[in-house]
C-alpha cells in the first residue's frame, strides 16, 4: 500500500482501455495519474469511454476526460501532458510506470519498443496493452530484475501423488492415474503432506523440467532424502 501512494503513472491512450485503467487506478489511490491523448474525440470514442459526450467531438480526449477522472478521488493529483514530451517525462523519472494502450496518436506510430527501451534505460516500469474485440494481450517490463513465474493467471491446482523417485540429480513424480495431471515445463510445484520423504514438504516451489501424462520431473536432487512412504 505504501509504494502504492507513491506511485507516480502515465497512461497513453484514453479510449475505452485506457480511461477504464485510468478509473481503476484512480480509485486506488496511486500519487499522480498523467493522461496523454491528443487525438480528437470522435463520435465512435462515445461507445467506449463513459467520460464522453457529444459535446466532446472535435476536442483532445485527455483534456475531455480529465475534469472527471480528478472528481473520483480528490487525493489523486490528475493531470494532461502532450505525446511531444512523452520522452522527456520518462527521461527525468517524472514518473513510476508507463502504461501505452494506442500506438497510433496524432497520425503518428508510436514504437512500443522505443518507448520500452527509454523506459528500461530510465529505470521506469512499462506495460503495453491493447483490446480488438473479443481479444488482446499485455506486456509488461520493469527491467531484468523483474522475473514473472505466473505464466497464465490461473489458479494453482492440486494433484494426488502416487510415486516420488530419486533420478541422479533430478526427481520423478508420478501422480494418481484417475487425474492427469496439467503441468508444464517451466511451472513450478510444492508439496504438502509427504510421508516418508518428509524433506520434501519443507522446499521452497521447484521447477518442473519435464513432463508425461501421469508424471513430471523436477529439479531437484533428492537422492539423501528418506525414502518416499505415501
Amino acid at each position: 500500500m505504501s509504494k502504492l501512494v507513491q506511485m507516480k503513472c502515465l497512461i497513453i491512450g484514453q479510449r475505452g482501455l485506457g480511461v477504464e485503467i485510468a478509473k481503476n487506478l484512480i480509485l486506488a489511490g496511486p500519487k499522480s495519474v498523467v493522461l496523454v491523448d491528443n487525438d480528437a474525440t470522435k463520435i465512435s470514442d462515445l461507445g467506449s469511454n463513459f467520460y464522453l459526450s457529444e459535446a466532446d467531438v472535435g476536442k483532445e480526449r485527455a483534456d475531455c476526460c480529465v475534469t472527471s477522472l480528478k472528481q473520483l478521488n480528490p487525493y489523486v493529483d490528475v493531470s494532461t501532458a502532450k505525446i511531444d514530451d512523452l520522452m522527456d517525462i520518462i527521461k527525468t523519472q517524472k514518473v513510476n510506470v508507463v502504461c501505452q494502450t494506442e500506438i497510433m496518436m496524432g497520425g503518428k506510430f508510436l514504437d512500443p519498443q522505443e518507448i520500452d527501451a527509454a523506459c528500461r534505460e530510465a529505470g521506469v516500469g512499462y506495460i503495453s496493452s491493447q483490446t480488438f474485440g473479443p481479444w488482446g494481450y499485455a506486456f509488461v517490463d520493469y527491467g531484468k530484475e523483474h522475473i514473472i513465474k505466473d505464466h497464465d493467471g490461473e489458479q494453482t491446482k492440486s494433484f494426488i501423488v502416487t510415486l516420488i523417485e530419486s533420478k541422479e540429480d533430478k526427481t520423478v513424480v508420478t501422480v494418481h492415474e484417475d487425474k492427469r495431471h496439467i503441468y508444464q515445463e517451466g511451472d513450478y510445484v510444492s508439496f504438502r503432506e509427504v510421508e516418508g520423504m518428509k524433506e520434501i514438504n519443507d522446499l521452497q516451489p521447484v521447477k518442473i523440467v519435464a513432463t508425461t501424462t501421469f508424471s513430471f520431473t523436477v529439479e531437484l536432487d533428492s537422492s539423501k532424502f528418506s525414502p518416499y512412504v505415501r
